[in-house]
């Protein structure tokens, strides 16, 4: 064999023995395509921001990051159909008239409601424990803790004989709401008179036409539209010197008298893990709708002190936080 020959040889021999020994390409991680979740998001004025973004940012959590493996759509209350035609893995309902709309959207997509209010009472599932459906989320219990706020209230103004309710009508969860306070107020001698309201138009002349009579204090139910709208409310009752009664801290420091109420942060925490469980393949309807388990008493000193009310001070001891 001549040295041509030979070479020849060897090479054949080199690229048969790199084959052999060259490890076999299997896929990779980085050749998996990446499973993405979808996510829509479900409220009057839904959008990137507040307490959508915190859910967001809780499912980060869970390994879902926006970007890579996460895409989220947001969309308005009456565009509940829309977002049921975008191939979504989950609906994130804000609040009772969403989950009832995003119910009327699809039967077969994933639901969680974050803050529901009576999800029970108001057929939102047939159980708490297994809701069967679509549908599982966060029961805020807002309905059952009227009764204690109105409590409170008669113990900061002993001589208290009226409250006003100031309510969205559109809330599925509201009769239940007033069900409890009259139940209150009943038990407490304390008379209790509605106003409604259905859209953001409704709340000046709701609160003008009710200037001047005598309302006793104002206890606000929490919805999308009262929680928007507070400020007008809150002015309102400052002028007419009405002490108020609110559910969420967050009420109590844009000057509510007065909140009692669950903690936001842990319907994020709890609605983010429900949506990752469904993620995973764990079916809605098999999931408990979780219910709320710390709640706190906030006092805000510079309403009272507007209002020209001094607080117990066997209540302020009770609060956990006082705003001064």
């Amino acid at each position: 064999m001549n040295i041509r020959n030979t070479a020849n040889a060897l090479g054949a021999f080199l690229v048969v023995a790199y084959a052999l020994l060259a490890p076999v390409h299997n896929a990779s991680a980085a050749d998996t395509p990446v499973k993405v979740a979808r996510v829509g998001f479900l409220g009057s004025g839904a959008a990137r921001g507040g307490t959508t973004s915190t859910i967001v940012q809780e499912l980060q959590k869970f390994g879902y990051v926006e970007g890579k493996n996460l895409v989220v759509e947001y969309r308005q209350t009456e565009a509940a159909a829309e977002l049921a035609m975008l191939n979504i893995d989950v609906i994130v309902a804000m609040t009772n008239p969403n989950a009832f709309a995003a119910q009327r959207a699809t039967r077969a997509i994933p639901i969680v409601v974050w803050g529901a209010h009576g999800a029970l009472e108001t057929g939102l599932v047939s159980s708490l424990r297994r809701p069967g459906g679509n549908l599982t989320g966060t029961e805020s219990l807002a309905p059952e803790l009227d009764a204690k706020r109105m409590e409170l209230l008669k113990q900061i103004v002993p001589a208290l004989a009226r409250v006003a309710v100031l309510y969205d009508a559109g809330d599925q969860g509201s009769p239940v709401h007033f069900k409890s306070t009259l139940a209150a107020g009943q038990t407490l001698g304390v008379a209790v008179s509605t106003l409604e309201v259905k859209r953001a138009e409704d709340f000046e002349p709701v609160v003008s036409a009710s200037a001047g009579k005598l309302l006793g204090g104002l206890l606000t139910y929490t919805s999308n539209l009262t929680f928007a709208n507070w400020k007008l409310v809150n002015d309102f009752a400052l002028a007419n010197r009405l002490p108020t009664l609110c559910e969420f801290r967050e009420l109590a420091q844009a000057g509510c008298l007065l909140s009692y109420g669950p903690i936001l942060i842990e319907f994020t925490q709890r609605s983010a893990s429900l949506v990752d469980r469904i993620l995973e393949g764990t079916p809605p309807g098999e999931l408990p709708v979780e219910q709320m388990t710390r709640f706190e008493l906030v006092i805000n000193l510079n309403t009272a002190k507007a209002l020209g009310i001094t607080i117990p001070q066997a209540v302020l001891v009770r609060a956990d936080e006082v705003i001064q």
